[in-house]
């Protein structure tokens, strides 16, 4: 009966990424560009910076639930066994030979993981949960007469939040690296953690949590990936070949898409953290300010400052993307992997606290 409901979910979620590759073929483009921000390590690269340099507590809370939502992602990827409708058409025992649908692929189409659920949605709807939820409370917070209390001004954080998902998942399918029933799944489970880590305060974490995290991580994911190999005899990376074998490009198939990519990013930030809760944010006060209040003159100056700041900070982590890392060995790949996620994490929040100091101390001296 499992077998016939999800051969169901299949070629009807096959049929509806076909309506969606006719209808909205013009858009190819865009349904890209919206694929790539949904990467999951756009939260990393993105989302957290930013959060943080507006609020540190939620910044710090963008990165721990971006390494729990990603991690379960994982989990639940290799305890699943999902199928990809780019390599499930191309299956003999599904379809006879010649008579398999056609899906077009898309330079972003080849993911090595299992489908299910979608990583991108996912982590995009826990991350952005943090930070929807964090601006509400800051205009909750303001005054009854201030324009933040204005009905229409607190509804667009979950507006946007709302469409940014609703973006997200059509993207995914359009590419047809996800059949539609892996897209609610992965964003339902990532509205799921983003709303029970949305009161966690990191900064009151201590620096060896951080750190049995890291390590906990790690271990966990080997431990799980030797028991289902070894006790029951299910290799996790068995995505890997069907995405190399049933790719149109295998210029198309990147090993940044694998399981143990994302782990090696996901220790390493958590080391990182460690890293930073021991050896900076001690040094920082518990008062919060926001760098773009622009209610003087003074605060005017500081909001022209964040603005470069955010333009240079943005530009310093996407640049690390483009550090080419060997391919080979693959333990070679993921060590530097959590080294440079270690590094970064470590970067970023160096750099925005010294940032906020030096915004609190100019407007000290106004």
């Amino acid at each position: 009966m499992p077998q016939v409901v999800m051969l169901l979910l299949h070629l009807e979620g096959v049929s509806f990424i076909q309506w969606l590759q006719t209808t909205f073929s013009d858009f190819a483009d865009v349904l890209l560009f919206l694929t790539r921000m949904g990467d999951p390590r756009h939260a990393f690269l993105v989302y957290f910076p930013l959060a943080l340099v507006f609020s540190r507590s939620v910044g710090l809370r963008a990165l721990l639930v971006a390494i729990i939502s990603e991690w379960t992602n994982l989990i639940l990827k290799w305890m699943l066994h999902g199928e990809r409708p780019f390599w499930w058409i191309k299956d003999p025992e599904i379809f006879e030979e010649g008579k398999a649908p056609h899906l077009e692929q898309y330079s972003l189409t080849c993911e090595t993981g299992p489908g299910s659920p979608s990583g991108h949605c996912m982590v995009t709807a826990a991350v952005l949960w943090v930070v929807a939820s964090g601006l509400m409370s800051d205009l909750s917070a303001a005054p009854s007469n201030s324009w933040k209390r204005n009905p229409v001004i607190r509804a667009a954080p979950w507006l946007v939040y709302s469409l940014i998902l609703t973006a997200a998942g059509v993207s995914r399918l359009f590419i047809a690296t996800h059949f539609p029933h892996q897209v609610v799944f992965g964003t339902a489970v990532g509205v799921l953690i983003g709303y029970m880590f949305n009161r966690v305060q990191v900064q009151s974490f201590r620096p060896r949590m951080c750190v049995a995290l890291s390590a906990g991580l790690a271990v966990s994911a080997m431990g799980l990936y030797g028991i289902l190999l070894h006790l029951f005899r299910v290799d996790p990376s068995w995505s890997i070949q069907k995405a190399m074998q049933w790719c149109a490009n295998p210029d198309w198939v990147h090993l940044g898409t694998t399981p143990f990519f994302s782990i090696a990013r996901d220790s390493g930030s958590s080391l990182g953290l460690a890293v930073a809760l021991h050896s900076i944010l001690p040094q920082v006060g518990t008062r919060t300010h926001n760098p773009l209040d622009t209610s003087s003159h003074e605060g005017k100056a500081s909001g022209v400052s964040t603005v470069g700041f955010i333009l240079f900070l943005l530009s310093l982590t996407l640049s690390t993307e483009y550090w080419v890392l060997p391919q080979d060995p693959q333990v070679l790949l993921y060590s530097l992997v959590f080294i440079k996620s270690g590094f970064l994490t470590v970067a970023v929040i160096s750099l925005v606290t010294g940032f906020r100091k030096m915004i609190q101390k100019k407007q000290k001296n106004w």
